[in-house]
């Protein structure tokens, strides 16, 4: 998956990156080992990667060619676990894998990029009509969201769905309102809150 250039842009990769751990120095002192972010999430290392919501193969996949074939074991231990079960494995197990940043950014940047990349192209039309600013906005909201909001029908996913009627429009201009719109959903001045207005400007930069 590394061969293929990403479409997303330097400013778009590492505004993920900074949502997900507030880049290196932050990185280094918190996301080395595993991580509960909280809720229904699972086992989370390197820049955002849940094991809560993967198979142990594809945690083989994902990662066998970054990190040794012990740490991959020690992670693969983590797949599938969620919620309070993956709370506790962290309180028990949190340091039994440590995932240094260069090896966090290399996975992230050749597996992670393409992946999510490609599921966002997926799932929206005319994705080869934006820049890599824009794009990679949409990218940084199917990594948080899941592509799967682009069509999915519940009222919690209005602003994904309507995002996918602009693109279909190519009525880009009207998105970053989208990304806006959907803050309903969180608490004012939380971390989600203000990731959709970065993205928003991100994709409004992407139009200029």
């Amino acid at each position: 998956m590394t061969d293929t250039p990403l479409q997303s842009s330097p400013d778009a990769i590492n505004l993920i990156v900074v949502e997900e751990d507030s880049g290196q120095a932050y990185y280094e002192k918190f996301y080395q080992h595993f991580e509960w972010p909280e809720g229904a999430s699972g086992p989370t290392v390197g820049i955002g990667y849940d094991c809560g919501y993967v198979t142990a193969q594809q945690i083989q996949e994902d990662w066998a060619p970054y990190i040794s074939a012990q740490m991959v074991k020690a992670l693969q231990v983590a797949a599938g676990l969620k919620g309070e079960t993956a709370h506790r494995f962290v309180q028990q197990a949190g340091r039994s894998v440590t995932i240094p940043w260069a090896q966090a950014m290399a996975q992230f940047t050749g597996r992670e990029m393409p992946k999510w990349e490609a599921r966002v192209r997926a799932a929206l039309p005319n994705t080869n009509l934006l820049s890599g600013d824009s794009f990679g906005a949409l990218v940084s909201l199917g990594y948080n969201r899941g592509t799967g909001g682009f069509h999915d029908p519940s009222p919690r996913y209005a602003e994904m769905r309507h995002i996918t009627a602009h693109m279909a429009a190519k009525e880009f201009d009207k998105i970053p309102g989208e990304f806006m719109a959907m803050r309903r959903l969180w608490k004012p001045g939380s971390g989600v809150y203000k990731r959709r207005k970065h993205e928003a400007d991100l994709f409004q930069k992407g139009l200029a």
